[in-house]
């Protein structure tokens, strides 16, 4: 018996890409059912709930796919691409955590820099990129989407 006929016990990558799949469609009805909660302006026509909406939809039909069809890779990644796996999630909740508190500009700048520093950057060339992405965000989102972020506690901006 293959692990590919019906009742065999599934190969390890199909287990942890279903695990993996199983994983972000929480995550992507949790991050819905928690947009709702977000309070637009009044009468704002963009609220702050559709973009993480957005957002929602691929994740949870990627990972539905995931799930339905895992792929066929068997090899799980070392220890260094474990860690760096594990950094990128310790710096995207503290995004989280930081977003309201700090304001958008710094903590997307300091998330942003630490992230293109997990993927072997040197420090000037992360704080250029850094910069670089958090202006643009911050015009995309204020100004083209007249979306509000959150400003910086006692500057408004």
């Amino acid at each position: 018996m293959t692990a590919d006929e019906p009742g065999a016990a599934p190969r390890p990558a199909a287990l942890g890409d279903r695990l993996a799949g199983a994983v972000l469609l929480l995550l992507a009805v949790v991050a819905w059912w928690h947009a709702q909660t977000f309070v637009s302006g009044f009468r704002q026509p963009v609220g702050p709930d559709l973009f993480p909406r957005l957002v929602c939809v691929p994740l949870g039909v990627l990972a539905l796919y995931l799930i339905c069809r895992p792929g066929l890779n068997q090899r799980w990644p070392g220890g260094a691409a474990l860690l760096r796996q594990a950094g990128l999630l310790v710096v995207l909740g503290g995004y989280a955590a930081f977003l309201e508190p700090w304001g958008f500009l710094p903590a997307t700048l300091v998330c942003s820099v630490l992230l293109i520093r997990l993927f072997d950057a040197a420090w000037r060339q992360a704080l250029v990129s850094g910069a670089a992405l958090t202006a643009i965000l911050y015009l995309l989102f204020e100004y083209a989407l007249g979306i509000p972020l959150p400003a910086i506690p006692g500057l408004g901006f």
